[in-house]
């Protein structure tokens, strides 16, 4: 485990490969044992995918408490205790999991960097946490400790918990806990680059499918196929996106009325005042004959506000350019931990003022 208390990178697939390893560990302890799991999920969605595995173990007979941050307890399986967090508490944005007893502990214990991995193939999958993990005995009574005294638990579960630890001082440290972990150590090195490997095969052949309806093959602009699936299972209340819808009225007609050259010319002029001003994790979408929307990922509100009155003063300066038509145009914007993304109300937001409203306007989230 690392020691220097800032933790290692970990991206969400190897988080949940070593969660599965420590949750395979709680099963395995011997009948009888007293055993402490606690689990801290961010929000009952991701529980939800994890809760045959914490019914299993609760019924094993393990003390099982799981948090998350939501308003009212959600339905829990039988034997596990909820520890419910308000939105305003670290501890919303910890993904961490804890096995104690006194023959063993495991504990991994990461935070959420609320940034995502630009070749990942969703956001998602793409978030980073920066962590810590162990199958020590010694780093599991830490973890164990720390969250006791920081879960709002009820006193039935605190004396619950407070009997293992007792029972768990009782026995000498396990030894050979350092000579455990260097198998595990190179069994987590080698599923992260496997699964760096196979996130970057996929994306080379989702670049060279011809078929995939990901991009737009003339202008080169991603299209609401790409945007569904880079969206897909979006988490509520973790990730901040910001999202800027741009609407540049009148190039849907350009082709129309100056030809086929024209209306490429303005549509790359367009792509490139926006893409001149973005991360490699941002996205352009074209959602419509006027409208591009710009997804990013992590950005403050007062960033993506300065986006969009950059874009805004850049197409207006298109019309120095060839084919030297103007081509207003309007943004509305906001950041947001909502799900689904409100991109509706975006539209709405800019078709209420049309040509005439400010150049900009946040939504509130």
């Amino acid at each position: 485990m690392d020691r220097s208390g800032t933790g290692e990178l970990l991206g969400k697939p190897v988080l949940i490969e070593l969660s599965h390893a420590i949750e395979q560990f709680a099963l395995a302890a011997a009948p009888g044992e007293p055993l402490i799991v606690i689990a801290m999920f961010q929000k009952h969605s991701y529980f939800e995918r994890a809760k045959a595995v914490y019914q299993e173990i609760a019924a094993h007979g393990a003390l099982t408490v799981i948090g998350m941050a939501e308003d009212a307890v959600p339905p829990m399986p039988p034997g596990v205790a909820p520890a419910l967090l308000p939105a305003t508490d670290p501890l919303t944005r910890e993904w961490s999991v804890t096995v104690l007893g006194p023959h063993g502990g495991a504990t991994l214990t990461a935070t959420d960097l609320e940034t995502v991995d630009p070749v990942a193939r969703t956001i998602e999958e793409g978030r980073t946490f920066r962590g810590r993990w162990s199958f020590r005995r010694e780093d599991a009574i830490r973890a164990v400790l720390r969250l006791r005294s920081r879960l709002r638990l009820p006193a039935p579960v605190v004396a619950r918990m407070d009997e293992i630890l007792q029972a768990v001082q009782l026995v000498t440290e396990p030894s050979y806990q350092d000579w455990w972990g260097v198998p595990a150590r190179y069994l987590a090195d080698r599923m992260e680059a496997a699964v760096r490997a196979r996130t970057a095969a996929e994306v080379a052949l989702e670049a060279v499918a011809e078929d995939s309806g990901e991009r737009d093959p003339r202008t080169g602009l991603y299209t609401e196929k790409f945007l569904q699936r880079w969206t897909a299972g979006l988490g509520a209340g973790t990730l901040p996106i910001g999202l800027a819808l741009l609407r540049v009225f009148g190039i849907a007609e350009v082709r129309a009325d100056y030809g086929l050259r024209a209306e490429l010319a303005a549509l790359h002029g367009v792509s490139e005042c926006v893409q001149d001003l973005l991360t490699s994790v941002d996205r352009v979408v074209r959602i419509g004959r006027e409208d591009f929307l710009v997804v990013l990922p992590s950005w403050p509100p007062e960033k993506v506000m300065w986006f969009c009155q950059e874009v805004c003063e850049r197409v207006a300066r298109l019309e120095d350019v060839y084919p030297f038509i103007a081509l207003p145009g309007v943004a509305a914007a906001t950041v947001t931990r909502n799900r689904p993304l409100p991109i509706p109300q975006l539209v709405h937001q800019v078709e209420l003022g049309g040509r005439a409203s400010e150049p900009v306007s946040l939504l509130a989230d």
